[in-house]
């Protein structure tokens, strides 16, 4: 029923023409288009000149700026920190995590804390879950001697030759496959 009401818009419209604008489903084929029935649209204007100009706007509403208005502290308890606090020291923490060493930096090569205090190892997924890169950002000092020591390391612990690819503009190392907790461990283990 619909496609016959349709074809006989369209063949209405083939005999009254594209000025007659005959609406596309009405079901009198004599309805019209009248700038009364249509909704009040924006107008575009073709240039900058034609277009009216515009008042200015006047204040509706009278408003109060205050600085610390009494509100404030339940909104203050929402806001995350601005910047991370220190650690207190402690024996051992129960979501695993490890405090740097000081012997970390008598090392040729340091990886520093990122604001979290972790180290900035992380693991890249692309192509959908099927390439997996291990990453080690933020390397600072001998780069090359760290890349030789981080591959005998993982050799011996994975018994298996494992990819990496230094970026020395980026300081950053990247291991082929999944490898960030082995990368962890190995950093705790220096006392980054």
């Amino acid at each position: 029923m619909a496609t016959v009401w349709r074809t006989q818009c369209a063949f209405a419209r083939l005999f009254v023409g594209k000025s007659g604008q005959i609406l596309n489903n009405a079901t009198d084929l004599g309805t019209r288009i009248s700038p009364e029935s249509l909704p009040s649209l924006t107008r575009n204007y073709s240039s900058y000149s034609k277009s009216p100009f515009v008042n200015k706007i006047v204040e509706q509403y009278d408003y109060e700026v205050v600085k610390k208005p009494p509100e404030w502290k339940y909104v203050e308890r929402l806001l995350p920190f601005s910047t991370i606090p220190s650690v207190t020291p402690k024996q051992s923490y129960p979501s695993g995590w490890v405090p740097p060493k000081e012997e970390a930096k008598d090392l040729p090569y340091f990886i520093p804390r990122d604001k979290n205090h972790d180290p900035p190892i992380y693991l890249k997924i692309t192509y959908r879950g099927m390439r997996k890169i291990s990453c080690i950002k933020k390397i600072e000092g001998d780069i090359w001697m760290m890349n030789s020591e981080l591959k005998a390391y993982l050799k011996s612990k994975n018994n298996k030759y494992i990819e990496t690819r230094v970026h020395e503009l980026t300081k950053s190392i990247e291991t082929k496959g999944d490898y960030v907790n082995d990368l962890l461990q190995w950093a705790y283990s220096k006392g980054f």
